[in-house]
């Protein structure tokens, strides 16, 4: 699937995983230009890494020519060898105040994810051949699905673009960020799991799904 924006930059994010938490002086000075927002998030699913910091970006492209800013980040820590960071493009997304088909392509969140908030992110690795069947089920299907969970605020999607480090890594992640009390598990989301056009794009996978889900700690 083509990415959809036409400028000259490549708006994404960075995902940094690590078993440490990210100290206040990182916050400050993130690790990669070109920041529009950035949250923490600890593990809420008992899988490691524990730790998540994420930074929207403006521009992906510097972290794509180059290694030098991961090897920079792993020199300042050192002692944590979990370290890694995923880098993805953006796709598209929705937010509550959407309507149920409708796909936005603003990459910047329309809300603030709040302390306790929970996020949910999904990669995914269809076959080559069945990405475009991946694509208009997420976009006709599933996300709208999902939009009608309890306690569902937003969705972005992603394209892998490149990681560092020691990571699993899918083809395209699906982010979606819930109230902190919310009906994950519940009806709505079951019914967003068991379709018939789900179970055959789950087949169509050419590796398992990862997911992963985290707890909002503090911006």
């Amino acid at each position: 699937m083509a990415r959809e924006n036409t400028n000259t930059e490549t708006p994404g994010l960075l995902m940094r995983l690590a078993q440490s938490k990210v100290v206040a002086s990182q916050k400050q000075q993130p690790p990669c230009p070109n920041v529009l927002q950035v949250w923490t998030a600890t593990a809420d699913d008992g899988k490691a890494p524990a730790q998540l910091t994420l930074y929207l970006l403006s521009d992906v492209s510097p972290l794509l020519s180059s290694s030098d800013l991961y090897d920079r980040d792993v020199t300042l820590h050192d002692d944590d060898k979990s370290l890694a960071w995923v880098v993805c493009s953006f796709i598209n997304g929705r937010s509550k105040n959407d309507p149920p088909q409708k796909s936005s392509l603003t990459h910047h969140l329309s809300h603030t994810p709040a302390h306790g908030s929970k996020l949910v992110i999904n990669g995914s690795s269809p076959r080559l051949d069945k990405e475009d069947d991946y694509h208009g089920w997420y976009n006709e299907e599933h996300g709208p699905m999902l939009s009608l969970v309890s306690g569902w605020n937003e969705n972005q999607r992603y394209h892998l673009e490149k990681s560092y480090g020691n990571v699993e890594t899918a083809s395209f992640y699906g982010f979606n960020y819930y109230n902190e009390h919310n009906g994950l598990g519940g009806p709505e989301w079951q019914a967003s799991t068991n379709t018939e056009w789900t179970q055959r794009v789950r087949s169509n996978h050419e590796k398992p799904n990862i997911r992963r889900v985290w707890k909002v700690q503090h911006l």
